[in-house]
């Protein structure tokens, strides 16, 4: 019966390393939607005439023991980065709603799954092949 279970002892095995594959794998897939959103939301941004607005969209990824985080929208230490309320605002004849970085968010999110679904695909196979 023990030799039934000895290839699931190999694999097990083999995934040791994953784990810190996965890890490097999602970083990257962060780092790419994090600058593909940044553009769509410059892009989009752009709309509101405020090229500074516009510009001060930028990320900033964030590593924690537990955690890879990355935050996506206006830096407030540009010029214009304050300009953030026109995403959501009211509504009025000069102040209507962008929603840049929500429509950025909307067609970024596929690609940002299917980027994580390939980073624990590719680290797995690499780390069952090296075994």
């Amino acid at each position: 019966m023990a030799d039934d279970f000895s290839e699931l002892f190999e694999v097990a095995a083999d995934l040791t390393g994953a784990p810190a594959k996965v890890i490097r794998n999602v970083v990257k897939a962060m780092k790419v939607t994090s600058t593909e959103m940044k553009q769509d939301w410059q892009q989009g941004a752009e709309r509101t005439g405020l090229t500074g607005y516009a510009a001060s969209i930028d990320f900033d990824m964030q590593y924690s023991s537990n955690e890879i985080a990355s935050e996506i929208g206006p830096n407030l230490g540009r010029n214009q980065g304050s300009f953030g309320f026109v995403e959501d605002a009211g509504g009025g004849v000069k102040s209507s709603p962008q929603h840049a970085g929500r429509d950025a968010l909307e067609a970024n999110e596929p690609d940002f799954i299917r980027g994580l679904e390939i980073a624990v695909f590719d680290a797995t196979a690499e780390a069952i092949e090296k075994g």
